[in-house]
Formats: structure tokens, sequence, C-alpha cells
């Protein structure tokens, strides 16, 4: 009975035993602690979140998380919060995945809306991860910046450091004074900072063409070299060039100091001549067009053995009066006058010439009509011997005019 009885004393204290180990993991896993639990979605977690990790707002611990969990295309966890933080809570929060330290396990980071008007957050809401520019970017470089130092290793790290410290003991004043003259500096640069910018993207435009015509840069590099063999196998021959050309220079040199002055007094002399050769430059290219018409209209004022001619009559220049001195001040030019296609019978011109009415040229208005062809062969049949409708029309050309008082001249 008393064996019994013992073994009986030993099953309830393992029970006992068994029960206040049971309600102590409860305790510490807060299973009787009141929470308001929720749901965090998240794209990825990064390195070192694991369950317990706190959670809070505003840098107030205001949970922690229970449970990760992971599918391959998501994360998930359950978060238990405080049910008095609950009210501070709105319902739009979300979340950032941050590390406490750089070295550090990571916590849950909630951030509110700047301006939110939803209600508190309740058991069974689901929140996401921030979305906006600035956690994604923050996230990214909290997760880049751990692999970057457990790469750099913290303890050759740390002996940089204090090395560097060390290095630095002392040395606050110039450093400094360093500091103080770089700032000078800069703000001596901060208003060229436009045209700084400015010029660095004309350069880059100004590289740009170069990287176009760097193909052609690089071909004259090989003519280069090719005319720079050419110069080294030829040299001999490059030298008494050079020889023959400092003979010429010399003798050059001597026929500049005997006649330099003549050289001078000529070009004077012969400025105004070219002047006015510039002056009248203009009518150059109508004259030289009109000497090549006036050559085909040579050949063909003779073509088939007869002489084809346009005969032009002119009025009759008189002589100076008395109170007319020649002069030369005809400034009428240049001007091409219709070359080189010009009218027949030409226009008059009036030249300053010095005479009361200026000199002029041109047709006298001759019609040589029908009329005038009977009247002028009526005349001048009985001097030439045939009848008077046989008298041929270069009569009335060279007789009309003198019957009207104007003279003929056939040059």
């Amino acid at each position: 009975m008393r064996v019994l009885r013992l073994r009986l004393y030993g099953v309830v204290f393992i029970a006992v035993l068994a029960l206040l180990l049971s309600l102590s993991v409860a305790v510490y896993r807060q299973v009787f602690t009141p929470v308001v639990r929720i749901t965090l979605e998240a794209g990825s977690l990064g390195n070192q979140l694991d369950p317990r990790a706190d959670v809070k707002l505003r840098g107030l611990l205001v949970g922690e998380v229970r449970e990760v969990r992971a599918d391959g295309t998501k994360a998930t966890l359950d978060i238990a919060l405080k049910p008095e933080h609950v009210a501070y809570i709105p319902s739009d929060v979300h979340a950032r995945l941050l590390p406490k330290t750089l070295f550090g396990e990571k916590y849950v980071d909630l951030v509110p809306p700047a301006h939110s008007s939803a209600r508190p957050i309740r058991a069974g809401d689901v929140i996401t991860q921030d979305r906006t520019r600035v956690g994604i970017e923050l996230q990214q470089l909290m997760n880049d910046l751990l692999p970057l130092l457990r790469t750099v290793q913290p303890g050759k790290l740390n002996a940089t450091l204090s090395a560097f410290a060390t290095a630095l003991e002392g040395r606050g004043d110039r450093i400094g004074d360093n500091l103080t003259r770089l700032e000078a500096y800069l703000r001596r640069l901060n208003p060229h900072l436009p045209s700084l910018k400015e010029d660095i993207a004309r350069f880059a435009d100004v590289a740009e063409v170069y990287g176009d015509a760097a193909p052609d840069l690089l071909e004259i590099l090989r003519n280069t070299v090719t005319t720079s063999r050419t110069i080294v196998e030829r040299k001999e021959q490059l030298a008494a060039a050079l020889t023959s050309t400092a003979t010429v220079a010399g003798t050059a040199e001597d026929f500049l100091d005997v006649n330099g002055d003549r050289l001078i007094t000529l070009g004077r002399v012969s400025r105004p001549t070219l002047d006015l050769f510039a002056r009248y430059s203009p009518e150059y290219p109508c004259l030289f067009a009109g000497l090549v018409r006036q050559e085909k209209a040579s050949e063909a004022a003779f073509r088939g053995g007869k002489m084809h001619i346009t005969l032009e009559v002119v009025r009759q220049q008189g002589a100076y009066e008395p109170g007319e001195e020649p002069r030369y001040r005809e400034r009428s030019g240049p001007n091409c006058r219709a070359l080189p296609n010009p009218p027949v019978p030409a226009p008059g011109a009036h030249l300053n010439d010095g005479s009361k009415n200026g000199s002029s040229s041109g047709s006298s208005g001759v019609s040589a009509t029908r009329a005038e062809q009977r009247a002028v062969g009526s005349l001048v049949a009985p001097v030439l011997g045939v009848p008077a409708d046989e008298v041929p029309p270069v009569a009335t050309l060279l007789f009309g005019p003198m019957a009207r008082g104007t003279a003929v001249s056939v040059a």
C-alpha cells in the first residue's frame, strides 16, 4: 500500500512539474496576454526577421511578430498588437522591414499615412508592405548594406577605422582650417556651377562629335604614318629642296631690297585703276556673255557667203557749243544695259560729258514702212537706173533717214 502511494505521489509530482513547465512556456509566449492579431503581407523579408521580432510605431513598441510564413511568391507575418495601442494605429497603415542596427535583427516599423481618416485597426485586418518610393529605397538600402558589411569583415573595418582615428588624432585644427578653405572655395565656385554644368553638357556634345569623327581621325593618323615614312625615305631629296628654297629665298630677298620701294609705288599707283575695275566688276559676267553672243552673231552675219546685218541709224551728235566743256563725270555704271541680249535698236543713253543736254545714242525712230519704201524707191530709181519696184530695201534704210535730215553712219 505504501509503495502504491509513493508511486502515486511520483506521478502527481511529474504532472505538476510538466504543468509548471507548460505554464512557463505559455507565459513566455504570452498565451494568456490579450492581443489584437493582424496579418502583414510582404513581397520579401530580407535577412534576420524571426518570430518574436518587435513591431514599432514611431519608435514605440506596440507588438511583436508571432509567426512568419513564406510560399515562394510572398511572405505572410502574423502580428500581435497590444490592445492599448490599437486605437492609435489606423487601418490603412503600412509596414517597413528595417534592421535595429547595422548588424542586428530586423523589426517591423508601422508607417501611418500623413493625413489618415481611416478607422483604427482591428483584429483580422491585413496590412501591406510600404510601396512608396522612399520606403522601397530605404528597405533596398538596408537589404544591400548587410551583405556589404559582411563582405568587408567588421573586424578589419574596425581596425581600419581605429588606424584612421589614430592618424587624425591631434590634427583637428589643421583639418578644420582645410575645411574652412574648402568652404571658401566652394562658395566662390557655386555661382559658376550653371556655367560649369553647361560646359560639361557641351563637352558631351563635342565628345559625341569627336566620337563620330574618330574613324576619319584614325584614317588621318594612318596617312600621317605613311607621310612620315615617305619623308624619312626621301630625306636627302627634301634636304636638297630646302637648300634650293633657301637659295631662292636669298635671291628674293636681294630682289625685294632693290625693288621694294618700286613695288610699293606700283601698288599705290595701280590702286585707283584696280578700284575702278572693282567698281565695274558686276559688269564683267554680262560683258563676257555678250562677247560670246557677239562671236556667234558675227559668224551668222557671213553665213552662206552673204552678209546679214542689222543697220541701226543714230542721230548725229553735234559739236560742243560755247559755254560747254568736255568733262569726265559719267558715273552711271556699273550697268549691263541689257547685255548679253540687248534690244535692237538699242535704247538711248544720256551721258554726263559736259554738254548741256548730254550726249545720247540710239535709234532715230525710223519706221521703213512700205509707203516710205515706195517714196524712196521713186526718188532713187533714176539714179540707180532701175525701175522703182526693183530698188533694193537697203536703199530705204540708207536714204530714208537722209530724207528726214538724219545722218547715217556705217561702222
